[in-house]
């Protein structure tokens, strides 16, 4: 019985880190998009390589990882710890849409310091 409540602790723990990582990369993937739309040019660019980087990320955790730790942690495990893989094709239609608010979101925030009226 022991030896059941703690394979539950290890299981619960390794979900919570993996979940921890997910929504870490996530944050990071957004502060990236932030300030590499500050370079001069780059709004376009931001939305469109980041709905690339944001697709190749829920690619990541939803197949890539799952099938990578598919020898390493049990089913139950896998299905607890990984999204399924809506996220990915969520990410392929709708994924552009996280580097567009930043990408606004940092233009208001310069167009409000400089006083300029226009965000673009």
């Amino acid at each position: 019985m022991a030896q059941l409540s703690t394979l539950g602790h290890i299981r619960a723990m390794i979900t919570t880190i993996f979940h921890i990582l997910e929504f870490g990369s996530f944050i990071a993937l957004l502060i990236l998009f932030w300030r590499v739309s500050k370079w001069p040019k780059w709004k376009v660019r931001v939305v469109i390589y980041g709905w690339a980087l944001v697709f190749i990320w829920a690619f990541l955790w939803a197949a890539i990882l799952p099938m990578s730790l598919r020898g390493v942690l049990d089913s139950q495990t896998l299905v607890d710890t990984f999204p399924d893989g809506t996220i990915a094709a969520g990410a392929l239609f709708g994924g552009w849409f996280y580097p567009l608010i930043v990408v606004l979101i940092s233009g208001y925030r310069d167009s409000k310091k400089t006083g300029v009226d226009h965000v673009a």
